[in-house]
């Protein structure tokens, strides 16, 4: 079994694996045991509550670790709209940090933005709903909405 210090990088197993791979790899993993995810976790800027599961570690660690944005608040008010959507767009930001960003702001997104979330949610199930019956494959429930949709 390797020792804490031969511990892989995180951050490099998360950006290959995605966040959901890593969380599953860390969750089934042998190695990754209690011990060497809370020496991961501190590595991070995590404090470990001693009583946290490992389920739960595994998702701070995941998360802290994925941890994209990387500039003060201070700096990234120091910068134009157009700076920092070069900055988000070259770090490979997720919508997951942008929102829990702006929810450490206080900040919900306006009207405007709520709109697109909700068409670019739209279009997206709308799509893999047509790919899906293309390939002949009926989602889930279809026959349900389906009738609520016509009316019937």
């Amino acid at each position: 079994m390797p020792s804490m210090k031969d511990q892989p990088d995180i951050r490099l197993i998360v950006r290959w694996l995605g966040t959901h791979g890593a969380k599953a790899g860390m969750v089934e993993s042998k190695l990754w045991t209690t011990d060497v995810l809370k020496k991961a976790a501190l590595d991070l800027g995590i404090k470990v509550n001693d009583k946290v599961n490992r389920k739960e570690l595994v998702e701070e660690v995941v998360r802290a670790a994925n941890k994209r944005i990387h500039k003060s608040l201070d700096e990234l008010y120091a910068m134009d709209a157009s700076q920092l959507t070069d900055y988000l767009n070259s770090i490979g930001v997720e919508a997951e940090e942008l929102l829990e960003l702006l929810k450490e702001l206080d900040v919900a997104p306006r009207r405007e933005g709520l709109k697109n979330l909700i068409e670019f949610t739209a279009r997206e199930l709308s799509e893999t709903g047509r790919f899906m019956r293309i390939a002949g494959k009926k989602p889930e429930g279809a026959e349900m909405h389906s009738a609520r949709g016509s009316g019937t």
